[in-house]
């Protein structure tokens, strides 16, 4: 996206400025100009002095580079038609020194052209500002050099991840985060204190290169080039406050910047974040009329310049049989709706490759509300891990309810869009517990914090990589909007309310993922076999109910019981892990469910429990004979075998 710098009198100028063989002569300045390289698109400072521009170009009649100084006042103006490289690449290298504040622009036939592969512009416009006809961000040089300190991606397994969706501006805008730079790259990392504790060990951030807020009908004559807002074509135009539209995505948003320098900015926290342990995966949108070409560029760029992790990838008729055997990309993770393993090379294949859609949503929130015949949709859900694709299952993202929305809400409340309600998802599989929105009744708020933790075991004891929405550990509401794309306010803004409700959620989060990292066997990378192959006395994984071994699966139960064989499965300290049995209970009926008899010298002991009453009210009545446990209604039960007995 090159643009014009500068006031018009200038272009009046240009056209009296003369040119002398390879040298362009301003009015007081000269300077070399030399055919380039083309291995790098966009504008490079090179070591040997002067600034290396290679651009792709087709079917064009001029084409002409133009070069400002921080006054706008033009510099070099020279002919690329004369450097041409191949196909449609034309690559020049001019003389000029690179520390220097300079812009610069394409035209392409007497127009400005917008390039895709721009990598850095001044700031000059707020966030929200609706631009006028003809706005274009002027085109700069990256910053020389940066300190990464030995940085690298961090290639955590994928047992290893819990992931966090967040958006970097609604994170922390709203006053209650209490962070000094709200909104911000730099207030992300005022945050990692928090989401250190939360036990998050990935961060998947919404579109976060340069994209507008508000479309403006670009207008490329010269003269119409203005960087002010509009506020009357406010009033009219909806905000696109998540960012999924045609963008720039060489480059950060420079909106999300504390400081004018938002690349430094952006690898500030990236390698910050990395000395914690926490991973960078970005989400990325690419419209069908963006060149696929470009897709593959900008996601080797991003881990080469920004050393992203990984990417949430959006968007048909991907290249993704490329991708996924990207040598640039091999060890770098790749999340994607749809995977056709037909498809992918057999050769050079990423091992970081995983599927992530609504299907585990679905199912998980169709259980919890005590559909019929989910029972057996629901295990495969929780089991469902291939060794080739692996799985990212989450019960709540940017689109759709949040969680305490999910239990309080039976319809979208959408009106805010002014779309008449008519937008967003409408089968959400939500119940609101009795009421619709907020309240008062203690009834309710019980059972609506009882399914909060429900789902939220769930989510956090099967195989897949889990991904949790941001703010749904402390209670976050939309006030019912399951689709507030273009909310830039209290909707979407974290509300980080300190009450003893948010707490509450917030520590049983915190437990539900030191349990899961704590216990590998619950979520081993590959499928169980469910046998007993390790001639141990037990399979890796087998099913109960109020007999054990003997689960009744048919279409009107609604629990279960699972336990996992610890010994399939080695600890951190290398030991092996425990037995685990989680009984699962979406009836709204309590029910009694048998416990397999564990090896001797060991006994069952409750951990974790989304009942009121906790780990202790079923530890106090449980363990006499250790042959069954009464779960109650809507509720789920996690033991762990601990010795004990003789």
């Amino acid at each position: 996206m090159y643009t014009k710098y500068g006031l018009s009198e200038v272009w009046k100028k240009r056209q009296t400025l003369g040119k002398c063989g390879e040298h362009f002569r301003g009015w007081w300045m000269k300077y070399k100009i030399q055919k380039g390289v083309s291995y790098e698109f966009g504008a490079l400072a090179v070591k040997e002095g002067g600034i290396n521009f290679c651009i792709a170009a087709s079917g064009c009649r001029t084409l002409f580079l133009c070069i400002y100084d921080e006054k706008g006042s033009l510099l070099v103006r020279a002919d690329l038609l004369k450097y041409h490289a191949f196909g449609n690449v034309y690559s020049v290298l001019v003389g000029i020194d690179a520390s220097r504040e300079l812009y610069y622009t394409v035209e392409k036939d007497g127009k400005i052209f917008i390039d895709p592969y721009l990598k850095n512009v001044k700031r000059i416009r707020k966030w929200g500002e609706v631009r006028r006809k003809g706005h274009i961000d002027p085109a700069t040089l990256l910053p020389l050099g940066y300190d990464w300190e030995d940085d690298r991606p961090l290639k955590l397994d994928f047992s290893e991840v819990i992931a966090y969706e967040l958006h970097v501006r609604g994170f922390t805008k709203d006053a209650s985060s209490k962070v000094a730079h709200r909104g911000t790259f730099l207030g992300l990392v005022e945050k990692l204190d928090y989401i250190k504790d939360l036990g998050i060990t990935q961060l998947v951030l919404l579109p976060a290169y340069f994209f507008y807020e508000f479309d403006a009908e670009y207008s490329l004559r010269y003269q119409d080039v203005i960087y002010n807002s509009d506020s009357s074509e406010k009033e009219s135009a909806r905000m696109n406050f998540w960012g999924f539209k045609n963008a720039n995505y060489f480059m950060p948003k420079p909106e999300y910047s504390s400081s004018n320098d938002f690349v430094t900015e952006f690898k500030d926290m990236v390698k910050t974040f990395h000395k914690a342990g926490i991973e960078i995966v970005m989400r990325f949108y690419f419209p069908d009329s963006v060149n696929r070409n470009v897709v593959v560029s900008c996601l080797e760029y991003w881990v080469k310049e920004y050393h992203i992790d990984g990417f949430f990838l959006m968007g048909e008729n991907l290249p993704m049989r490329l991708i996924a055997s990207n040598d640039v990309l091999f060890d770098t993770k790749i999340y994607y709706s749809y995977f056709n393993e037909g498809e992918l090379p057999r050769d050079n294949l990423n091992p970081r490759l995983a599927v992530c859609g609504r299907d585990y949503m679905n199912v998980a929130r169709r259980y919890l509300k005590s559909d019929e015949d989910m029972l057996n949709a629901f295990l495969k859900a929780q089991n469902e891990n291939p060794a080739l694709i692996h799985r990212i299952n989450y019960i709540t993202s940017y689109e759709g309810f949040t969680l305490n929305d999910l239990v309080s809400y039976d319809y979208k409340h959408n009106e805010p869009n002014g779309e008449g309600n008519r937008d967003g998802e409408n089968y959400n599989y939500s119940w609101n517990c009795g009421a619709e929105g907020p309240s008062r009744k203690k009834q309710i708020q019980s059972l609506r914090m009882k399914q909060m933790k429900n789902i939220l075991l769930m989510l956090l004891s099967a195989r897949g990589v889990p991904m949790l929405l941001a703010g749904d550990e402390f209670m976050n509401s939309q006030s019912g909007n399951n689709n507030p794309y273009c909310q830039d306010n209290h909707i979407s803004w974290l509300n980080w309310r300190d009450t003893s409700s948010s707490r509450e959620l917030y520590e049983y989060v915190k437990g539900l993922i030191a349990f899961r990292k704590a216990h590998p066997i619950v979520h081993m990378l590959h499928e169980p076999k469910m046998l007993d192959s390790l001639s141990c006395g037990y399979p890796d994984l087998s099913y109960h109910a109020e007999q054990a071994w003997y689960p009744k699966l048919y279409n009107h139960i609604r629990h279960i019981g699972m336990m996992f064989c610890g010994k399939y499965a080695k600890r951190p300290d290398g030991k092996d892990d425990d037995f685990i049995y989680i009984a699962y209970n979406m009836h709204w009926e309590s029910h009694e469910f048998a416990l397999p008899k564990l090896p001797k010298g060991f006994k069952w002991e409750a951990e974790l429990s989304s009942e009121a009453g906790g780990v202790q009210a079923v530890n106090a009545g449980l363990f006499e004979k250790q042959e069954n446990v009464i779960v109650a209604q809507r509720s789920v039960l996690v033991l762990r075998s601990v010795q004990g007995l003789d």
